[in-house]
């Protein structure tokens, strides 16, 4: 005899939303127009490809390039201001990952004249150099500051600082930054 059962329902998942329930990047330029990658600190990516770029930031910052002309972008999430800081090898500081960064575009057709930059991240955390009043956050901003005026590459976007991360989403073809705060 069977009792009045009732359908088992699936659990509510956010993981496995429908496409139209994820919000677009813009009203003009839907989110599926995008492949997406996910960039973890210490890492660079660059594209010549319509690519939307998702990284989170704290005390790190992250440095996007876009060549305007050739729909050329890229990014990097470094940890630490300069390679005597960091604790392993790799892109995980400024002084590496911008020149890396730069370097990756040029090589896929980037042209030096045609390059903006947007900065973002640089929170305030509880790490201080030397028991100072000095920050890794601001430390870092300053590192890709600096890089970005020697190079004469013109800063277009700039939002660093604060207490809080940043989620931070950079599409590679039209420069495109948009930055939540967490």
């Amino acid at each position: 005899m069977q009792m009045n059962a009732k359908p088992k329902t699936p659990k509510f998942n956010p993981a496995v939303l429908p496409m139209e329930y994820m919000p677009s990047l813009t009203p003009e330029t839907p989110a599926t127009k995008f492949t997406k990658h996910y960039l973890i600190p210490g890492k660079v990516f660059v594209s010549a490809v319509p690519i939307a770029i998702t990284t989170i930031l704290g005390s790190g910052v992250s440095v996007c390039l876009w060549d305007c002309l050739n729909g050329i972008g890229g990014i990097n999430h470094f940890l630490w201001p300069a390679a005597a800081d960091a604790p392993e090898d790799g892109a995980k500081d400024g002084e590496t990952a911008n020149k890396l960064l730069l370097q990756q575009m040029l090589d896929l057709g980037a042209d030096m004249r045609n390059i903006e930059a947007k900065i973002f991240g640089g929170s305030q955390p509880l790490v201080k150099f030397n028991n100072s009043t000095e920050c890794l956050g601001n430390r870092n901003v300053e590192v890709a500051v600096n890089f970005l005026s020697e190079q004469r590459i013109p800063i277009a976007e700039k939002k660093v600082g604060g207490s809080r991360g940043r989620k931070l989403i950079f599409q590679t073809t039209d420069g495109l930054a948009e930055v939540e705060q967490l």
